[in-house]
């Protein structure tokens, strides 16, 4: 194998390491029942479902790491920070660091090649019909 390949999948497992253990950290929280009162009051029709995104949160996580799951953890991570993003929307939250860890997460799923539909079988061409 190409060295050049294997750092690059190498860089892209540790995105997804990073961010995965973000949304354990969370997910953890979540689960466990920590977040303060205050904050959980702020979150609206949220605040019932707190263990069931916490759920999501750490299954996401552990999907995204296990390289036969990948994929299936990149498309729930990016619903997950899309609902991050709408969430902080509605609310007139600043949304932009939630929307770059979006783009960290495909990022890493692209380095880590775990996107089929980013890429192409070998010695395929492109061409244009008319």
């Amino acid at each position: 194998m190409n060295p050049q390949n294997i750092w690059l999948k190498r860089t892209g497992l540790a995105l997804h390491v990073l961010i995965a253990a973000l949304f354990v950290f969370a997910g953890g929280f979540k689960l466990v029942g920590t977040i303060p009162p205050e904050q959980l009051e702020t979150m609206g029709a949220l605040k019932d479902k707190v263990s069931l995104l916490g759920i999501g949160e750490l299954a996401t996580a552990i999907l995204i790491l296990i390289p036969w799951t990948a994929p299936l953890g990149t498309l729930m991570m990016s619903g997950l920070w899309g609902g991050i993003i709408a969430y902080n929307m509605s609310q007139g939250q600043f949304w932009a660091p939630w929307a770059v860890l979006l783009v960290v997460t495909w990022i890493g799923a692209y380095l880590r090649g775990t996107v089929p539909l980013l890429t192409l079988p070998a010695g395929t061409t492109l061409a244009v019909r008319d």
